[in-house]
């Protein structure tokens, strides 16, 4: 007699328990994956911060000044270091005279400029992409900022939140003790405090959160709402659309105890634990958010004459 044998499957037991070690296994694998990519992400972040500032050595050698931190026609200090990082093309489009009531939102080329991708100003961790703002269809958002010092807690004189620090100041004022202000035109020779010591560029956590009336939104090129202002005077608002300072601690914006207008003109990044920033020689460090805060404000200012050590 042939003898029968019949073949036999998975139970739904052993099936269900295959599931479940796949399952497992993608779990433990995926952080390890996202892990990876955040590492890539932050390398990359961090060859877009040293391109930015041999950008603005390069320009400090053809003008003998670093470039202002926005001037009376709403331009920003990236605008003039395009031709340094070899976007010479869309600087020559950009359009240097007043017109109506503005020409970073009024004037097609400039707006076009605003709307351009240039992946040297954009963290790729940030979770954001363009979207239309100030009339500017498609505007591009920013991950970079300029340090306009450690004793800048504000926009506008008239909106320094309450508990400030003594002597704290706004952007739209003159007396910022950073590298970057209202057509500062600071040098090598003004950085007392040495190169090494001193912010040049921070990371800033670019999103659409709102708090007490401030977006945390940065852009680069032009900022619409700062027109207005004057040197020596007042007017306009937002310059910290394109500068940052080192009075607020950094990451504000992950702290629901800090005020909407120190979140706005904080640095942090959406990397954990803290920010790059770009030193003014050049240098590229990755700053703790738990770095102390007198040395941090000493990091901020060109001639404070802190001594800040090791951070």
């Amino acid at each position: 007699m042939k003898s029968q044998r019949r073949d036999r499957g998975f139970t739904l037991i052993e099936l269900l328990v295959v599931i479940a070690i796949i399952a497992i296994l993608i779990a433990l694998l995926l952080p390890a994956v996202q892990q990876a990519r955040e590492s890539a992400r932050r390398t990359q972040c961090r060859n877009n911060m040293k391109n930015l500032g041999l950008a603005m050595h390069n320009y400090h050698d053809t003008t003998g000044v670093f470039p202002f931190g926005f001037d009376e026609r709403e331009t920003l200090w990236s605008a003039m270091i395009l031709p340094q990082i070899e976007q010479t093309p869309l600087y020559n489009t950009l359009v240097w005279a007043e017109s109506g009531s503005g020409n970073w939102n009024v004037d097609t080329s400039n707006e076009f400029a605003c709307a351009t991708p240039v992946n040297v100003f954009i963290c790729p961790s940030m979770a954001i992409g363009p979207r239309d703002n100030e009339s500017i269809e498609g505007r591009v958002p920013a991950s970079y900022r300029v340090c306009a010092g450690s004793n800048v807690y504000s926009d506008d004189a008239s909106t320094i939140p309450a508990g400030s620090p003594a002597g704290a100041v706004s952007l739209e004022e003159k007396t910022c003790n950073g590298m970057f202000y209202g057509c500062s035109r600071t040098n090598f020779r003004d950085v007392v405090d040495g190169t090494s010591n001193t912010i040049m560029l921070g990371e800033s956590f670019t999103d659409t959160f709102t708090k007490d009336g401030q977006q945390m939104d940065y852009w680069y090129f032009g900022c619409p709402q700062s027109g207005g202002w004057v040197l020596g005077g007042t007017g306009g608002t937002e310059y910290s659309e394109g500068l940052g300072s080192a009075g607020p601690h950094i990451n504000s914006r992950l702290d629901p105890t800090v005020h909407g207008v120190l979140m706005e003109i904080s640095f942090g990044s959406w990397h954990t634990g803290g920010a790059h920033f770009s030193m003014a020689d050049g240098a590229v460090r990755f700053i703790s958010e738990n770095i102390d805060s007198t040395v941090y404000h000493g990091l901020g200012s060109i001639k404070g004459q802190e001594v800040t050590g090791e951070f």
